[in-house]
């Protein structure tokens, strides 16, 4: 494909996204761009350019990065250069443009292995990856850090909105040289979250949480789930009272949601050219095109934007795959009962229906690449046919999708009640 054919395409759909944001702040009264596992140099590091065009042209400035800087494989001095070329590429534009840039720790941050099946590799120390990581003027200049890990949190009194982000890789693995980064919460993080970030948040304020791995839903498996249980009880009592619209994260590199407990949790697509984003988005995502270099799908984040009067939750895409909303209020039926599910959002036409059950979904490993995997979802809670009738079975979450014919998507709950 031509270079300047793939700018003038980028040019022309950056300018439809920028329209599209601006439009939805005059409704919406918060937001940010986010955008996650990065595994530099993974694709041509173009993102970091099109997020400050996009701060420059739409006014929305936070960017929240979920993780995962370097890649997986290589060597000690690749590793300290992935650091530099995302400071480079992501977060000095970023701030050049006036946005403000917030990262999250990821389980590849920062440690290497030297090859698939070696047992060496390089680790940067605790400290070393939470002063990184916290170099951002957002993060020096308005958040509250936990010194224990890289968790912290930053106010947008404005919206009264806490934006967490939390640590769930915030220990070392002292066995082994490589991926020496270990998933979990440990205790002074949680005690850092309830004592701190928690206990501190101002009357009817909302938070609104960023992680590495997702702590709950379907969007994590049952292990991580367990995982990060404490994690999501902290968060309970507040989900319970609809303040936390929305956990999200990367990790998976594909894009799931599901709303568990009060609590909309949402994996997101990897800006990395990898392929694994494609298996592990199915079926509900159906339109990942494969990342080619030099083309608008290579890189993939989304603004993320919240209109609570609306009670709605807008995804804009930008690279491959297409924008989604989110409603907040759930649907509430009886076991037995059959009810119609109207789209809210999208436009007259036909529209494609699914259902999944909210809280579990198996991984099967793709016999054809290593680290790749597949998704199966259960449907024991509710049904739904292509007319939008739902059949609510059991007790239980059930997640409905309505895709039109552009790939763009609503995602409602339903509450199934005896």
């Amino acid at each position: 494909m031509n270079s300047q054919i793939c700018k003038s395409d980028r040019d022309g759909r950056l300018a439809t996204v920028a329209e599209r944001v601006v439009s939805l702040s005059r409704s919406c009264q918060f937001g940010f761009w986010f955008i996650t596992d990065l595994h530099v140099p993974s694709n041509c590091g173009k993102s970091g350019a099109m997020l400050a065009r996009l701060i420059s042209e739409t006014g929305l400035k936070p960017v929240v990065c979920g993780g995962d800087i370097p890649e997986a494989f290589g060597t000690e001095a690749e590793l300290d250069a992935s650091f530099d070329r995302y400071r480079a590429l992501w977060v000095d534009p970023v701030e050049r443009a006036g946005g403000s840039f917030f990262a999250v720790h990821g389980n590849h941050d920062m440690t290497i292995r030297s090859a698939p099946g070696s047992e060496t590799g390089a680790t940067w120390p605790p400290e070393k990856t939470r002063a990184a990581l916290a170099d951002t003027a957002a993060i020096r200049s308005c958040a509250v850090r936990d010194p224990s890990s890289c968790a912290w949190y930053a106010d947008f009194p404005e919206c009264g909105i806490r934006l967490l982000a939390l640590d769930t890789h915030d220990s070392i693995v002292s066995s082994r040289q490589y991926w020496r980064v270990e998933s979990g919460v440990s205790e002074p993080q949680l005690r850092w979250l309830r004592d701190c970030a928690l206990a501190s948040l101002p009357a009817g304020w909302r938070i609104v949480a960023a992680s590495h791995a997702p702590i709950s839903g379907v969007a994590a498996e049952a292990a991580e789930h367990e995982l990060y249980a404490k994690v999501h009880d902290a968060l309970a009592p507040l989900a319970a009272e609809g303040r936390v619209p929305l956990a999200i994260s990367g990790h998976h590199h594909g894009e799931r949601q599901s709303l568990v407990g009060g609590v909309w949790h949402v994996t997101q697509p990897c800006d990395a050219a990898y392929l694994d984003y494609i298996h592990s988005s199915l079926p509900w995502v159906p339109d990942l095109p494969v990342k080619e270099p030099g083309t608008w799908a290579e890189q993939t984040f989304d603004a993320v934007q919240f209109d609570f009067v609306r009670g709605l939750v807008h995804f804009t895409r930008v690279g491959g795959g297409a924008n989604r909303v989110l409603r907040l209020s759930p649907i509430r039926v009886r076991v037995g009962e059959t009810i119609r599910v109207n789209a809210e959002t999208l436009p007259p036409g036909p529209l494609v229906w699914g259902c999944h059950d909210s809280d579990i979904a198996d991984k099967r490993p793709n016999p054809e690449r290593l680290y790749d995997y597949f998704y199966d979802y259960h449907h024991t809670v509710a049904e739904i046919d292509q007319d939008g009738i739902l059949r609510a079975i059991r007790p239980g979450g059930a997640t409905v999708v309505a895709r039109d014919s552009s790939g763009t998507r609503e995602y409602a709950s339903v509450e199934v009640v005896p």
